[in-house]
């Protein structure tokens, strides 16, 4: 089995809960959540794949960047691939697996270290997590991001400014939501995308 990979890159996490840590990225391309609100400035459309690689040209691909530590599966939306053979290869090469996903379906049992799951539209499937992370996108009231809150079990819940075509963002009126009533028990805290503002990928 081969994947569409659009790169393997060594940087710092620059979203959510590890934000700062040493990561080697692994983007698939390629996502088939089509109502979404973010679909125009996504990274990883499917022609921008730039290799096929199976599992074991993906661990190796890894190993180059660094022999061990955090390896993050995102995209584009990485669950729409079978990832049990990249998962199992790269836990048995001893590095550690997270996973950015839009939690369009469910990934029951599979033995990741760390799950983010980021909803792109009000209806997603996986959820139960480590993080719930939302873009918050132009117009989004409290109202919504609670919909999406509901009914999941996630240990730490992130609202993210959203990073406009012409390079602005809304996080004037992130830090306003997280600052308001709606929040007064802090159970949202603020996610940028930090590696943007260090000028790392």
């Amino acid at each position: 089995m081969k994947y569409p990979i659009t790169s393997i890159f060594r940087s710092l996490q620059g979203e959510g809960h590890f934000v700062g840590y040493p990561t080697t990225f692994v983007r698939f391309a390629g996502c088939s959540v089509m109502e979404c609100g973010i679909r125009s400035v996504c990274d990883e459309a499917p022609w921008k794949a730039t290799q096929t690689l199976t599992a074991a040209e993906i661990v190796h691909c890894v190993r180059k960047e660094c022999p061990a530590g955090i390896v993050c599966l995102t995209g584009g939306e990485p669950s729409d691939h079978d990832l049990i053979p990249v998962i199992d290869a790269l836990t048995e090469a001893k590095f550690r697996v997270h996973i950015e996903t839009s939690g369009i379906r469910e990934l029951p049992g599979i033995p990741i270290e760390w799950i983010t799951v980021s909803p792109k539209t009000a209806v997603f499937h996986q959820r139960i997590g480590h993080a719930l992370k939302i873009v918050v996108t132009p117009g989004m009231d409290w109202g919504q991001i609670q919909a999406r809150d509901e009914n999941t079990a996630f240990f730490h819940r992130y609202l993210q400014p959203m990073m406009m075509p012409d390079g602005h963002t809304n996080i004037a009126d992130v830090i306003a939501m997280l600052q308001s009533w709606d929040n007064y028990q802090g159970r949202w805290a603020l996610s940028t995308q930090a590696h943007k503002t260090w000028g790392v990928m």
